[in-house]
């Protein structure tokens, strides 16, 4: 097993060219429009948005971390936003729940057993350590190896006194499929406690590598009303804008809501991309600054939040 951590450095991209522009759209608001489709360009001089990686080599002499007056917009499932609001206290910053998304539980019944007794056992997120652990015992066991998506699904895991091994960079389902534990599985069964839905390459990689693959659903993803009042104090918004992206499914889901009359706003909003992947997905649904995150941490969000507008202060 290896430590949980976060990834060692990021490399920079155009920092140069997102910074005047989004220092000056704190200060006015761009045009009313529509959120568009556009391609992806691989020379960011012709793009129209910028992808930002921040590093995380200054954790140990972190750049200002005041965010003071920023609205923080969260778009983790109704009931999830603790975490996050917590977080962003700590940097004087306020948070703003837009959940298009809520989480149910599903019973894993027999499936659940068999992925627990699997020779490595894979959890795709924290809401699948909790779902799970509301169904049967979790406890450690020095026979099988546990593995995590990210560092907060590991986190999830040691609360329950489970070790898991989780990539220490790139906290997505690639970044677990590249981990030494996960070739080599010929003669090991998997066992996979996830969601239905997503992009479902854990399931199709694991089913090739491993000699028997075990899915385990035990929640869902169901659609949910953004409130009216929401939405209206999303318009009211003057100060300085985030948006929180982990997930494709919930950031689609809530701009298939917004209203146009709020389109302005979300515009010029700060995106935080949890992957280079959700970074991308930003650009083309036409957000022009985004910043990379090193995970979906909620504090991992907000320190390349943080190190991002501190640098920008100072620059």
């Amino acid at each position: 097993m290896f430590k949980a951590g976060l990834a060692d450095s990021w490399i920079g991209l155009r920092l140069c060219d997102i910074r005047p522009a989004y220092d000056q759209s704190l200060s006015r608001q761009p045009p009313t429009g529509t959120l568009r489709q556009r391609p992806l360009s691989r020379h960011y001089a012709h793009s129209c948005a910028t992808v930002v990686a921040m590093s995380e080599l200054t954790r140990s002499n972190p750049l200002p971390a005041d965010l003071q007056g920023w609205t923080i917009l969260s778009l983790r499932p109704s009931g999830e936003h603790a975490p996050l609001r917590r977080a962003a206290a700590r940097h004087g910053a306020r948070v703003l729940a837009l959940s298009p998304l809520a989480l149910r539980p599903l019973a894993g019944n027999d499936a659940l057993e068999r992925a627990l007794a699997a020779d490595r056992i894979v959890f795709s997120s924290p809401a699948a350590v909790r779902f799970a652990g509301t169904q049967h015992a979790l406890t450690p066991s020095p026979e099988r190896v546990v593995l995590a998506v990210g560092a907060g699904t590991a986190a999830a895991l040691a609360s329950r006194g489970i070790t898991a091994v989780h990539p220490r960079q790139q906290m997505t389902s690639e970044g677990l499929l590249a981990l030494p534990e996960m070739q080599h599985l010929e003669s090991h069964s998997v066992g996979l406690i996830t969601a239905p839905g997503g992009r479902g390459v854990l399931a199709q990689s694991l089913r090739r590598r491993a000699r028997q693959l075990h899915v385990a659903e035990v929640y869902q993803r169901v659609a949910r009303t953004i409130r009216r009042d929401a939405w209206a104090n999303l318009e009211k918004i003057t100060a300085p804008l985030a948006l929180m992206v982990s997930s494709s499914e919930a950031l689609n889901a809530m701009l298939q809501q917004c209203p146009t009359s709020a389109r302005t706003t979300l515009d010029a909003a700060m995106v935080v991309a949890a992957s280079e992947r959700l970074g991308e997905e930003a650009r083309l649904a036409g957000f022009k600054h985004i910043v990379r995150a090193a995970s979906a941490r909620p504090s991992s969000m907000l320190q390349a939040l943080a190190e991002f507008h501190g640098e920008s202060r100072f620059r």
